[in-house]
């Protein structure tokens, strides 16, 4: 289990830009779009499942990265 940051546009926007929690869990790229608590601890609750292909990284430190796909909804 590892969080990052990731920067994405939503809707297609070629101007906008959004940042968010990203997830990674059992080899899959999560956005986070809403957490909850289980016995404690912050979970991902409702996440999108991001295109590897599509996930760039932005920063040499693995925190930051860049979405260049359209969000599966």
């Amino acid at each position: 289990m590892q969080f990052a940051r990731v920067y994405y546009s939503p809707k297609d926007s070629a101007t906008q830009v959004e940042a968010g929690d990203l997830f990674f869990a059992r080899g899959k790229a999560l956005l986070v779009i809403k957490w909850r608590r289980k016995n404690g601890e912050r979970v991902p609750d409702e996440c999108i499942e991001l295109d590897p292909a599509m996930l760039q990284p932005a920063s040499s430190n693995g925190t930051i990265y860049r979405y260049e796909g359209k969000l599966r909804t």
